[in-house]
């Protein structure tokens, strides 16, 4: 029987609605496992409580370098759970390094909050792990509690912000939900009066790895 192509196999799993089914014909279809991502969450975690720098975008870039290099597969995953813990932890990081009152427990805590958000809930869910990220970094910074009022509705209108700049790009890439989350929460941040931490421009250095880049329709693109 005649291997089907992959344009074939992504219409296919377009017809699979079911989140675990979805995720496990995805993952098999890339030849990846569960555990291929499991096993680097605890160096992803080392290295978001052992950076230094001032930028969270800097943070996020290298690490996910980092975790290609360790990666022991051909294909690095453009698309992975691991942008849900590491977008609030970088963020968080990158506060701590400007020397805000950000404490590894406030790290350990988010990207707890992260690991824990259902994979693929931009399509099952209709929101964002990018715009979840910007909610928990809130959260923490606020200390907030469902029991809290103003601090609460604050959470909620960075989420909302943050998923009105990625639901501008309709097509998936968790890279550039990632970056607009990141952008978003230091512009909100700074509002706030946290204006010490770092951003500048961000460039996207993995559109030649993503087959479903917009290229020069993305805001975060590398024109040159």
């Amino acid at each position: 029987m005649e291997e089907k192509t992959m344009k074939e196999k992504m219409a296919e799993a377009k017809k699979i609605y079911f989140e675990k089914d979805f995720r496990s014909y995805m993952r098999g279809m890339q030849g990846f496992t569960n555990e291929d991502f499991e096993k680097v969450i605890p160096f992803i975690k080392d290295k978001v409580f052992k950076s230094n720098e001032k930028n969270p975008y800097e943070i996020f870039q290298r690490i996910l370098k980092e975790t290609a290099n360790e990666w022991k597969k051909p294909t690095f995953p453009m698309h992975a759970d691991w942008h849900h813990y590491l977008v609030p932890g970088v963020i968080l990081a990158a506060m701590k390094n400007c020397g805000y009152e950000i404490t590894d427990k406030d790290i350990e805590e988010a990207m707890y909050r992260g690991e824990n958000f259902p994979g693929g809930s931009c399509g099952f869910a209709g929101t964002c792990g990018g715009a979840f990220s910007v909610g928990v970094v809130m959260s923490i910074v606020n200390k907030t509690t469902p029991l809290h009022v103003e601090e609460r509705a604050d959470s909620m209108q960075a989420v909302i912000e943050t998923l009105n700049e990625i639901k501008k790009y309709p097509q998936r890439c968790c890279k550039r939900s990632s970056y607009a989350a990141i952008e978003t929460a230091v512009k909100f941040l700074n509002k706030k009066g946290y204006d010490k931490i770092e951003l500048g421009k961000i460039n996207c250095s993995w559109s030649s790895e993503n087959k479903t880049c917009l290229g020069v329709k993305c805001p975060y693109f590398k024109k040159n």
